[in-house]
């Protein structure tokens, strides 16, 4: 179960988080939530840049991957990705140095927002330590059949990489993955409808 902000009070935004797996369609969410006026904090894209402009963030870098983790001040995709690949270690090591900035990143985001409640859209909610800041987190989630489908036609791979992909995301049969609201994602149901019978049930909460 995610857990409330300490020392929250009533005046303090609400803190969503929108997660889910490869393919699930978070970032479609995350656009609906936009569109009924709710701010989203893309951790993805925050991730990037905070590497390429916080300045502790690329000194770690540096000194753990090398200088050639950066050309003309801009990281080196090409060299991080052949560094963090194959090795489990040095992707741990990676997530040590950025997820941590992230975090402290959405915090402050969070606290400028003048609404009832904002969210982040993250795979990476429960692995980042994401979820201990949050008040209230909604998996999307889709059949598994519909994953494929979009993750073949999106990335132009064969079903076997799909299925290896989806595989590598700790999502099913983890016990430590416990969210307030599932969002089905399964072009069965509305996400319109339940992103705003979600939204009415966090302000009734809260």
């Amino acid at each position: 179960m995610s857990k409330s902000y300490p020392n929250k009070s009533k005046k303090q935004v609400i803190k969503t988080g929108i997660t889910g797996i490869i393919g699930s369609g978070k970032s479609v969410v995350s656009s609906v939530f936009q569109i009924l006026g709710i701010p989203v904090y893309n951790a993805d894209q925050q991730a990037k840049r905070i590497m390429n402009t916080n300045a502790k963030v690329k000194t770690k870098i540096i000194e753990n991957f090398g200088q050639n983790a950066y050309n003309n001040n801009c990281l080196n995709k090409k060299h991080i990705a052949s560094e963090i690949f194959n090795d489990n270690d040095k992707r741990a090591l990676m997530n040590a140095i950025v997820h941590p900035a992230v975090k402290d990143n959405f915090v402050e985001w969070a606290s400028k927002q003048k609404i009832e409640i904002c969210a982040i859209e993250s795979a990476l909610i429960y692995e980042s330590g994401l979820d201990v800041i949050l008040d209230v987190i909604i998996m999307v989630t889709s059949p598994q059949e519909v994953l494929i489908d979009r993750i073949c036609r999106r990335d132009s791979i064969e079903v076997s990489e799909a299925i290896k992909r989806i595989g590598s995301q700790n999502f099913y049969n983890n016990p430590d993955i416990k969210p307030d609201y599932y969002l089905y994602n399964d072009d069965e149901h509305s996400i319109i409808l339940q992103s705003i019978e979600i939204i009415k049930k966090i302000k009734e909460k809260w």
